[in-house]
């Protein structure tokens, strides 16, 4: 790269700061500003407007209001993942100044880059309505399984893509209660409270379980979005077999599954238009000593907290719960 100390910033320079060359043509190397706020591809991209770095010919000089253009989203990226953005004063963006070399511009481009999935803050959590299903059976030595699934819908393969991109995630609250007082509906609430809210579906990580108690209960931190499977019968865990640690109940666990619809949906890798999460409780066959009935309501509800958008607009819109 030309752009050095003591020289001026050549077109060439711009193009890969902000396209990584060609406009238009989204590219991982060079490391350029474009690939992370703009379409980028998998899990590259916020979905920004690039408009403000348009490329410039071999030819032609790099203008004032070009040069304060990338300035504004090398520090709209660097103010969204929670790093110290470039003071305003270093510009020299004043038409017909020359452009002073800045060794941090191209760190900065270089940072945004590896940091593209870290965030500094999210926005404010959209707490979803709640949903009830009923789970009744009369008093059985038989095991029993319980199963409710929760999608959650966005509008594109995109805009998934920049909501988790940016730093969005799905939390999924779950409690229960005792509707016939038995020893075994009891049970089912107590495994419900082990999990509370299974809590941050990210991009490629998740957070865990607010709740404590059980026995068990591997956390599967790294199945994020672009981890999970899509086809049902490829599920994965979220959180994996939580035991009751009731002596009478001692086979009886809960699990949180998930699993994704038709990766690639809008052919720049991202994995899938629709989240499914899974609440499963097993009930192990007992003896007729404790064949006490089930009668449970479970009350889940799916909350979205979205990326933060003092630095981003919103390119991802508001998913849809069902």
């Amino acid at each position: 790269m030309s752009y050095s100390s003591g020289g001026t910033i050549q077109a060439t320079d711009y193009n890969n700061l902000g396209w990584g060359g060609t406009q238009g043509t989204y590219t991982s190397s060079p490391n350029n500003i474009a690939y992370v706020m703009g379409l980028g591809y998998g899990n590259y991209g916020y979905g920004q407007d690039l408009s403000l770095i348009n490329t410039v010919s071999s030819t032609a000089t790099v203008t004032a209001a070009q040069w304060a253009g990338l300035f504004f989203l090398v520090n709209r990226a660097l103010g969204h993942q929670g790093g110290s953005q470039i003071a305003a004063g270093n510009l020299n963006a004043t038409s017909g100044q020359t452009i002073t070399y800045f060794s941090n511009v191209a760190t900065a481009v270089t940072t945004i880059n590896t940091n593209h999935l870290s965030a500094g803050s999210q926005g404010t959590t959209i707490t979803g309505s709640n949903f009830t299903a009923s789970w009744t059976n009369a008093a059985t030595t038989s095991a029993l399984v319980f199963g409710v699934t929760r999608t959650v819908t966005f509008a594109s393969g995109d805009a998934a893509r920049y909501f988790f991109n940016a730093g969005g995630q799905i939390n999924l609250v779950m409690s229960g209660t005792n509707n016939d007082g038995s020893n075994r509906s009891g049970d089912v609430v107590t495994l419900l409270g082990y999990v509370g809210t299974a809590q941050g579906l990210k991009a490629t990580t998740f957070g865990g379980r607010t709740g404590s108690g059980g026995t068990g209960g591997t956390i599967n931190t790294s199945n994020g979005y672009y981890n999970l499977p899509n086809a049902n019968g490829s599920q994965v865990n979220l959180i994996q077999n939580i035991y009751s640690t009731a002596s009478t109940y001692n086979g009886d666990y809960i699990y949180v599954n998930a699993y994704n619809s038709t990766t690639n949906a809008s052919g720049h890798g991202d994995n899938g238009v629709t989240i499914n999460l899974i609440i499963g409780v097993y009930l192990a066959a007992k003896s007729l000593s404790f064949n006490e009935s089930v009668n449970v309501t479970v009350t889940h509800r799916v909350d979205i907290i979205p990326p933060e958008s003092t630095y981003l607009t919103n390119s991802w819109g508001t998913p849809t719960i069902a």
